[in-house]
C-alpha cells in the first residue's frame, strides 16, 4: 500500500508542476494579447506531460498486477490516437471527426485483451462491440458536459480518483492508477488557473481527445474483473446525456443538449464553488458504490441501481426551484419522502380495511 500511495503521490504532483509551470506563461500572454493560438490551447500541453509521465511510469513501475500483461502498444497507442483525434477534431467536418473518434476507439477496444477477467458472460465479440458503443458515446458525448471547465473537470476527476481507489484495494492495477493520477495532476493544474476567473475554456477537441484518455485507462480495465465499477464511476456523465435528452426532446424543445443538462441549469443558480462541491459529493457516492460492485454477484444491478440514483441527485441539483441542494438535505428530504409514503400507506390500508368490515 505505502509503494502505490507514493508512486501515485509522485507521479500526480509531478505532472501538476509540469502542466502548470510549462501552461501558466501561455495564459499569462494569452491574457495580454487575447489571441487564440496554438501555443495558448490546452490539448497540446496536456498531451506532452501526459505522454512523458506515462512513458516514464511504464518503464519504471511494475505491470505484473495485470491479469492479462500489458504490452508496449497498449501503452503507446492511446497518446499517439488522443493526438489524432484532436487534429481531426480542429481540421475537419464533424462527420470525418465521427469516424476518425470510431476509429481510434475501436483500435483501442481490440488491443484489449478479453480474457480471463472478462465480468460478462457473453462471447468475447459481442463484449468488444458493446465497449466499442459505449466508448464512443462516451468519447463524443463528453461535449455537452463543456458548460464551464469545472462541470467536465471535475467529473472527470472524480472517474479518475474511483481508478485510482480500485487500484489501493487491489481491483486495478497499479499502471493504471498512475496514469490516473498523472490526468488528476494535469486538470488540477489547469483548473488552479481558471477556477474563480476562467481564462482559457476547453475547446471541443480538448474536451473529445481529454475523454479518449480517460476512457483508455477504462477501457485498460476490461480484462481485470472490476470494469462493471468502471462504468459506475463514469455515471455522472450517462445522467446528464440523459437528463440533456429528455429535457431536450420533451420538455423545452430548445437549444442544444448542453444547454440541457442539469449542470447547465445549476450553473445558473449556483456559484462556482458550489457547483463544485455538489459534483464531488456525487462522486463520493459513486465511488462507494463502485466498491460495493467488487462484491455484487452480477455486473448489472448495482450499476442500475447506481444510475437512478445519479439521476435523482442531479435532478435535485438541477432543478429551477430553489430546492436544497446539498447531500445532507437531500438526504434528509429523500427520508422525509420515504416516511411520507409510508404513512400514504397506512392510511390507504386502514381505509380499504374499514370498508371490508
Amino acid at each position: 500500500m505505502g509503494y502505490m500511495l507514493s508512486n501515485i503521490a509522485v507521479f500526480m504532483l509531478l505532472s501538476f508542476l509540469a502542466m502548470y509551470f510549462i501552461y501558466k506563461p501561455a495564459i499569462n500572454k494569452y491574457m495580454q494579447t487575447l489571441e487564440i493560438k496554438l501555443t495558448s490551447l490546452v490539448f497540446p500541453y496536456v498531451l506532452a506531460v501526459y505522454t512523458v509521465c506515462a512513458v516514464a511510469a511504464y518503464f519504471t513501475l511494475e505491470t505484473n498486477d495485470f491479469i492479462e500483461p500489458i504490452t508496449l502498444i497498449r501503452m503507446a497507442a492511446p497518446p499517439v490516437l488522443a493526438a489524432v483525434i484532436y487534429a481531426a477534431v480542429m481540421l475537419f467536418s464533424k462527420s470525418v471527426i465521427y469516424a476518425i473518434v470510431a476509429v481510434a476507439v475501436g483500435i483501442t477496444v481490440w488491443l484489449q485483451p478479453i480474457g480471463i477477467g472478462n465480468a460478462f458472460p457473453y462471447d468475447p465479440l459481442l463484449v468488444r462491440l458493446g465497449l466499442f458503443v459505449w466508448a464512443l458515446v462516451f468519447c463524443l458525448g463528453s461535449r455537452i458536459m463543456n458548460l464551464l471547465p469545472h462541470t467536465f473537470v471535475f467529473p472527470n476527476i472524480v472517474i479518475l480518483g474511483g481508478l485510482i481507489m480500485l487500484a489501493l484495494i487491489g481491483a486495478s492495477p497499479l499502471y493504471i492508477a498512475v496514469c490516473a493520477a498523472i490526468l488528476i495532476g494535469i486538470l488540477a493544474a489547469y483548473m488552479s488557473m481558471n477556477y474563480y476567473n476562467i481564462s482559457i475554456d476547453l475547446d471541443d477537441g480538448s474536451c473529445v481527445a481529454i475523454s479518449y484518455l480517460i476512457c483508455s485507462l477504462l477501457l485498460m480495465n476490461a480484462g481485470e474483473f472490476c470494469f462493471p465499477s468502471c462504468v459506475i464511476l463514469t455515471l455522472i456523465f450517462w445522467a446528464e446525456i440523459l437528463a440533456a435528452l429528455y429535457n431536450r426532446f420533451v420538455v423545452t424543445h430548445l437549444g442544444a443538449l448542453s444547454e440541457n443538462t442539469n449542470f447547465f441549469f445549476a450553473a445558473r443558480r449556483h456559484t462556482l464553488q458550489t457547483l463544485s462541491t455538489a459534483v464531488f459529493k456525487i462522486g463520493i457516492v459513486l465511488l462507494l458504490l463502485a466498491w460495493f460492485q467488487l462484491f455484487s454477484v452480477n455486473p448489472y444491478s448495482l450499476p442500475l441501481i447506481a444510475l437512478c440514483i445519479v439521476l435523482w441527485l442531479d435532478g435535485t441539483l438541477g432543478r429551477k426551484e430553489n430546492t436544497p441542494y446539498t447531500l445532507a438535505d437531500i438526504n434528509r428530504q429523500f427520508i422525509r419522502d420515504v416516511k411520507q409514503n409510508i404513512n400514504d400507506f397506512k392510511k390507504l390500508f386502514n381505509s380499504e380495511t374499514k370498508d371490508k368490515q
